[in-house]
């Protein structure tokens, strides 16, 4: 959805100071873009704390939306994995399933196509089984709207077929197909057909346009587009998905369907930090593991457009957004970069592009939006912001689902990898055991054995580690501490307590990580010892455990702001080791500081001296406890 609430009207001239003003917001926003995202995945601190504030401002602006706009940001809250039952949600959904009328039929007020591709996403997203009666009326309503040369448009049908509302109806097809209603090969097909037939040859060659077959539009209307070229891709890949489902990606093989190997070392991974591990994730996979070879599924019988000819086309477009790769200043007649942002992800997802030639664009894109949010989480739609305050809900929705890698999801594709500087057990250099006995040769690979032992036995490994390597019992203590062992570890804090003093870095690590999680506050002045240690990993780790035992994920405000989780976060790449050092003890001090005073605050009464209440009451502490909030 793009220009419809300003209707069809094209923008006049602007006039000098605002394009000059517009040039000058570029030149800032390609600044921002020149340097990409070092955390490149939606968990990463800062990444996920925008979609938080996205969502935020979404659940407050959704339901007085309308014309599609009220679904699309019903959706992309759906994709940042808001429940279906929350209020914000089922107050739009009701005004969706209102469009089916008693007969069957659906009646879109406002912009139609778009609207209906959008209000079938955002049922499925909620529950497709629940809403598949409404589904099947709105597929009925897209396919009776379908042009026979394949494509949408606008009610008044004089486009001779529009990109960006064939996309979303072929989105909202898709979306159809997962809630379990069919749609006919031929529609997939003619959709196919007509975006092949209108991509751009010679000077623009690989790209798209808005109205490539248009009578009376203007010159843009057929010009290369940024927001165009990763529609129509995108769309044709989804066409695939139907008419080849065995084809993966640009032609790639289908991938075994073998566990992973844990990761290699990273050359950035100096030091690690103790994850949570996804064992719903983890159960789904082996079982995947252990399942028979997915047979494969024969081509529908009436599928006319050749997987080749698909991929080509989309190669083509790849290649086009590759030499004229953005992020901001997109081309075309839609000015609107998150809505661009938003297609590139459905299309590098489908095709499994990491990169469009050698720059990664979802860093880039996380880079930007990260900087761009504004102060209530929303993000703006169309053009540069040029001082705006606030952003839009449909820009917001976009942004939101380009940051979540919604498409992605959809496809259970892996997001890549969190940032290594808190990387999980199994990388930061760790790799596999280096105890024989505990690796195996599977399927042709060498892989890991799972380590299952309760807690007691896994802390007397850490205590004298000769049987097990300590990587493998940090790994075991998390999995037993997940799964429901948690009881047993609260009973263990002396033996913990003295873990957390060993000689060994790796070990004090799991004790600290273990030790936020015995919900015992006076274990909080160990936890403030450990955060003055000269092993940076040991020191995150236990400053991560003060923000699990106190129940605040993103540690002591200053000023309104948490201090970044990792000390480097802000570090660019090109900084001397010196640099690296000086904002590492920063970090540390500030970090030190604000515990302190935080625990000076909310310590119980058996834990205070009279040493203490001198220190902390001197009016220079009293102004810095002030400064740091709660």
């Amino acid at each position: 959805m793009l220009d419809h609430r300003r209707g069809h009207l094209r923008r006049g001239a602007v006039s000098r100071a605002s394009w000059l003003i517009r040039c000058a917001v570029l030149v800032v926003l390609s600044v921002v873009v020149s340097v990409p995202c070092q955390a490149a995945h939606p968990d990463d601190p800062p990444i996920k704390a925008a979609i938080e504030k996205g969502v935020a401002y979404l659940k407050t602006k959704a339901g007085s939306q309308f014309g599609g706009y009220n679904a699309l940001c019903v959706y992309a809250m759906l994709k940042a994995k808001v429940k279906a039952s929350d209020p914000a949600i089922t107050g739009v959904l009701a005004k969706i399933l209102q469009k089916v009328q008693n007969s069957g039929a659906y009646k879109p007020p406002e912009h139609h196509v778009y609207e209906a591709g959008v209000d079938l996403m955002a049922l499925e997203a909620a529950d497709g089984e629940k809403y598949k009666e409404a589904i099947a009326s709105i597929v009925k309503y897209l396919l009776a709207e379908q042009l026979p040369n394949g494509s949408w448009d606008y009610p008044s049908k004089n486009n001779n077929g529009d990109t960006s509302i064939t996309q979303y109806a072929v989105l909202g097809l898709w979306a159809a197909r997962r809630a379990g209603v069919e749609v006919p090969t031929d529609s997939w097909n003619r959709a196919a057909q007509w975006y092949i037939k209108t991509q751009l040859k010679g000077k623009g060659g690989g790209a798209f346009s808005y109205h490539p077959a248009a009578e009376v539009a203007g010159d843009l209307d057929r010009n290369p587009s940024h927001s165009m070229t990763a529609a129509g891709a995108g769309s044709l890949m989804v066409t695939k998905l139907f008419l080849h489902p065995n084809s993966k990606g640009l032609g790639a093989p289908a991938k075994p369907k073998s566990p992973e190997v844990p990761a290699a070392p990273s050359s950035r991974a100096k030091f690690g930090v103790l994850q949570s591990i996804d064992f719903e994730k983890l159960e789904d996979d082996k079982k995947k593991v252990r399942a028979e070879p997915e047979a494969k599924k024969p081509d529908p019988a009436g599928a006319r457009v050749a997987a080749g000819n698909i991929d080509g086309s989309v190669k083509g477009g790849a290649a086009w957004l590759a030499r004229n790769y953005t992020v901001v200043e997109v081309k075309g007649l839609q000015k609107w970069p998150l809505y661009y942002l938003y297609a590139l992800e459905r299309m590098c997802a489908l095709a499994e592009l990491d990169k469009l030639g050698d720059r990664d664009w979802y860093a880039d894109g996380a880079s930007y939006l990260v900087g761009a949010q504004k102060s209530d989480g929303s993000w703006m739609g169309q053009g540069a912001a040029l001082g705006a305050q606030t952003g839009s809900p449909e820009g917001t929705a976009f942004a939101v689902l380009f940051l979540t890698k919604s498409t992605a999801r959809i496809l259970n594709k892996q997001l890549g990898a969190p940032d290594p500087l808190g990387a999980g057990m199994q990388a930061g250099g760790r790799g596999l055991s280096g105890d024989l006995s505990l690796v195996e040769e599977k399927n042709g690979r060498i892989e890991q054995k799972k380590v299952v032992l309760p807690i007691d036995k896994l802390l007397a490994e850490l205590e004298n580690p000769k049987t097990l390597n300590v990587n493998d019992a940090q790994k075991a203590l998390v999995e037993a501490v997940q799964i429901g062992d948690r009881e047993k570890l609260i009973g263990q804090k002396d033996r913990l307590k003295v873990l957390a003093r060993h000689r060994d870095g790796e070990i004090r690590r799991t004790a600290f990580w273990a030790l936020g999680r015995c919900e015992d506050l006076s274990v909080v002045p160990l936890l403030l010892e450990g955060l003055a240690e000269d092993d940076v990993g040991v020191m995150m780790e236990a400053r991560n455990a003060l923000c699990t035992l106190v129940r605040k994920p993103r540690g002591i405000f200053v000023g309104g702001r948490p201090l970044p989780s990792n000390p480097t976060d802000n570090v660019p790449d090109t900084a001397s080791d010196d640099q690296k050092k000086r904002a590492i003890t920063i970090w540390q001090q500030q970090v030190r500081a604000n515990w302190r005073a935080w625990h000076f605050r909310f310590r119980s009464y058996q834990d205070r001296d009279d040493l203490d209440e001198l220190i902390f009451s001197s009016p220079k502490n009293n102004d810095r406890r002030r400064s740091s909030g709660r």
